[in-house]
C-alpha cells in the first residue's frame, strides 16, 4: 500500500507514539488534584504546552489543548460573533476548510458574511482586503494558512498585518502549514489554530493560540481546566505526543527534497498526458506534498476506486466535506471549470513518502486509465466511502 492522503491525516509517528503510551502510563492521573499522580500529570501537561509556544513563539499561557482543529475553529469563531456588534460581519474565502465555513454560518448566519474573493492560482486576493478595510472594517477576518485541497500557500502575514494596522481580529487555521512550511512568526493573530493528527500524532487533540486581547474566552464551559477556558479533563497523552510530533516534523524533513519528488511526479505525469491533465495552483508557492490533479476522462470516484484497488489512497479533496454532493467549493472559488473539477483528484505526500512511491504512483495512475478504458463510459457510475 502506497499512502498519498497525509492531509487528511497522517498515520502515527512512531516517536508521538511512544511518549503517547509512556504518558498513558506515566501520567495517568487527573492534573486537578493536588497529589503526587496528580502533579507529575499536570507536569507533564505544562511542559507538553511549553514545548508548543516554544514553537509557535508565544507564552505558554496562550495554548489552549482542544479536542482538535474543528472544536478549535468553531470555539473561537463562535465567541467572535458573540464579541460583534450586530451590524458587524466575518470575512472569509471560499477555500476555507468546512469547519471554518460551517462555524461561519452557524454562528453569524448567511448575511453577516463577506467571500474574500479567490485568485485563478489559488490565493485569496489580497488587493482586495486592502481596498475593503478602506471603506470598512469587520470584527472578524479569517484565512487559512495552506489550502488542504491545492497546498497553495495564503499571504496570511500580509493579510495579519492589515488587520492589525486597522484594529480588526485576524483568526488563522494553520493546520497545513506547521510542520511542512517554514517556521513562522505567529504573533499579531488573534487566533491560530493547530491539529495533532495532520502532523502524526493520535486523533483527538488540537490547540487554539490565543493573543491576549483574547484570553478568557470560553470554548467550553464546565469546570475550570486550561486556564479556564476549555472545559473537560485534559488529554494528556494526547498533549505530549503532539508535542513531540511537532517537534519532529519542523526537525527533521528536507523540505526541498520532498518537493522535488512532486515536482518529478508532475512533470512526469504531463509528459504521459499533455494537454489532457490540468495541475491547479501550479504557479503559486505551494506546500511540498500536495498536487491536485485534473485526470482525463473519468470522474474522481472511479479515479479514485481504481487506484485502491492497485494499492494506491488518494482523495477528491477534503476529508471534511467527502460524501457531499457537488463540486469542490475550493476549486469553484478558483474558477475552475465544473467538467474539470469532477476529474480532480488530491494527492498528498508526507515526510516519510520515498521518491520511489511518488514514481509508483505515476505507473498506477497509467495502469488506473488502461483498466477504466477497458470498464466502459468515461460518466459511469462511482462512489466512494471514506472510512
Amino acid at each position: 500500500m502506497a499512502y498519498f492522503d497525509w492531509n487528511a491525516t497522517a498515520p502515527l509517528l512512531p516517536a508521538s507514539r511512544d511518549v503517547w503510551l509512556e504518558a498513558s502510563t506515566s501520567s495517568w492521573a487527573n492534573p486537578s488534584t493536588a497529589y503526587r499522580l496528580g502533579v507529575q500529570a499536570r507536569l507533564a501537561l505544562d511542559e507538553a504546552r511549553e514545548r508548543i509556544a516554544g514553537r509557535m513563539n508565544c507564552h505558554p499561557e496562550q495554548v489552549v489543548f482542544t479536542s482538535g482543529a474543528t472544536e478549535a475553529n468553531n470555539g473561537f469563531i463562535r465567541e467572535a460573533a458573540w464579541r460583534a456588534r450586530p451590524e458587524e460581519g466575518i470575512w472569509l474565502s471560499g477555500i476555507e476548510h468546512p469547519s471554518v465555513q460551517e462555524a461561519a454560518r452557524a454562528h453569524w448566519g448567511s448575511g453577516r458574511i463577506t467571500r474574500i474573493p479567490v485568485l485563478p492560482g489559488g490565493a485569496i486576493d489580497l488587493d482586495w482586503i486592502g481596498e475593503k478595510l478602506k471603506a470598512g472594517k469587520p470584527a472578524l477576518v479569517s484565512v487559512m494558512a495552506a489550502n488542504n485541497e491545492t497546498g497553495v500557500l495564503q499571504p496570511w502575514p500580509s493579510v495579519r498585518d492589515l488587520c492589525r494596522a486597522t484594529g480588526v481580529a485576524f483568526h488563522c487555521d494553520a493546520v497545513q502549514w506547521v510542520g511542512k512550511a517554514s517556521p513562522s512568526d505567529w504573533s499579531g493573530c488573534s487566533a491560530v489554530t493547530l491539529s495533532g493528527h495532520k502532523l502524526g500524532a493520535p486523533k483527538g487533540v488540537g490547540c487554539l493560540i490565543l493573543s491576549n486581547e483574547w484570553k478568557g474566552i470560553r470554548i467550553q464551559a464546565g469546570g475550570s481546566q486550561e486556564m479556564e477556558m476549555r472545559a473537560g479533563t485534559e488529554n494528556i497523552p494526547g498533549a505530549v505526543a503532539m508535542a513531540e510530533a511537532f517537534r519532529c516534523r519542523e526537525e527533521a524533513s528536507d523540505r526541498e527534497a520532498l518537493r522535488r519528488s512532486r515536482d518529478d511526479f508532475e512533470r512526469a505525469l504531463q509528459r504521459e498526458w499533455p494537454g489532457q491533465s490540468v495541475i491547479h495552483g501550479a504557479g503559486a508557492d505551494r506546500l511540498w506534498n500536495t498536487s491536485s490533479v485534473s485526470l482525463p476522462e473519468f470522474r474522481s470516484e472511479r479515479w479514485i476506486a481504481q487506484l485502491d484497488r492497485l494499492g494506491f489512497q488518494v482523495s477528491s479533496g477534503s476529508a471534511c466535506s467527502t460524501g457531499k454532493a457537488g463540486p469542490s467549493p475550493v476549486l469553484q472559488a478558483m474558477g475552475v471549470e465544473e467538467g474539470l473539477i469532477r476529474r480532480t483528484i488530491r494527492i498528498s505526500g508526507g515526510w516519510e513518502t520515498t521518491p520511489g512511491e511518488w514514481e509508483a504512483l505515476l505507473q498506477a495512475l497509467l495502469e488506473a486509465r488502461n483498466r477504466l478504458g477497458e470498464s466502459g463510459s468515461a460518466d459511469g457510475p462511482g462512489r466512494v466511502i471514506q472510512i
